[in-house]
């Protein structure tokens, strides 16, 4: 069942006392400067997150990938606009190292890409270069900014609803931001109608993917086992078909 193996992973990240690092992170300094990320879409953008899992010995497969197209891309109206390392994937079977969060100018930018023949030879690397990746899109329809701290740290939830129990979805996202916000955290980014690149051309794209800014890690860990977030774990069995929750924190 789901909320037995959620609880399970929640109950045991939280008992054994996991320090989330990286490999990717520096140790936190008390004094450390605050770096941010502030990213602007406009309307008719699309903004996209990257979630690759990488193997160190792919690494030149990875440099042949961007060396081909990573100009033309820019070319064509691509940005790169920062890197959120993951720290801990808190529920969920899909692993990723980072989120890459990017943007296409607009859709019709993004599509006159895909179709040059460069596109299809590159698109072919990556099933290689990557163990896996996956490439979440979703077409900005008004101006939108997210901004990220070196002091903060974020959730990252992605959700496949079941569509015979969405309200118990909806009522359990309700209820963790509802937590989240009387812990200080906010919500910085709810996205839906999203489209869904993968190695698998048979994959499903989330229904929802939702960010959440948090103070401290310390925080989700609480929430994840506190009595109010056990009590919901019913409704998001029920109200999805898969589930994923990752805490990550912007690479400064």
């Amino acid at each position: 069942m789901l909320h037995k193996s959620i609880l399970f992973r929640v109950l045991r990240f939280f008992m054994l006392g996991v320090l989330v690092t990286s490999l990717f992170t520096l140790p936190a300094l008390a004094n450390a400067k605050d770096e941010m990320l502030s990213v602007h879409f406009n309307p008719g953008a699309v903004m996209q997150l990257i979630a690759p899992v990488t193997e160190a010995e792919k690494r030149p497969l990875r440099d042949e990938y961007f060396k081909k197209g990573a100009q033309t891309a820019k070319e064509y109206g691509y940005t790169q606009n920062g890197v959120l390392v993951v720290d801990k994937t808190l529920i969920g079977t899909f692993h990723p190292n980072v989120f890459v969060v990017s943007q296409w100018s607009s859709l019709k930018a993004q599509k006159s890409f895909q179709a040059l023949p460069l596109f299809s030879e590159i698109k072919a690397l990556r099933r290689d270069a990557w163990k896996a990746l996956k490439l979440y899109d979703y077409e900005v329809n008004k101006p939108t900014t997210l901004r990220f701290s070196t002091n903060k740290v974020y959730s990252i939830s992605l959700a496949w609803v079941n569509p015979k129990a969405p309200d118990d979805y909806y009522t359990f996202i309700n209820s963790l931001v509802k937590q989240a916000e009387s812990m200080g955290g906010k919500v910085i980014s709810t996205t839906q109608d999203i489209v869904l690149n993968d190695h698998n051309p048979c994959a499903v794209a989330p229904q929802q993917i939702v960010i959440i800014e948090w103070n401290e890690a310390i925080y989700v860990e609480t929430l994840l086992t506190s009595p109010e977030f056990k009590a919901t774990v019913e409704t998001l069995e029920s109200g999805t078909s898969n589930f994923e929750l990752h805490l990550v924190r912007l690479r400064g």
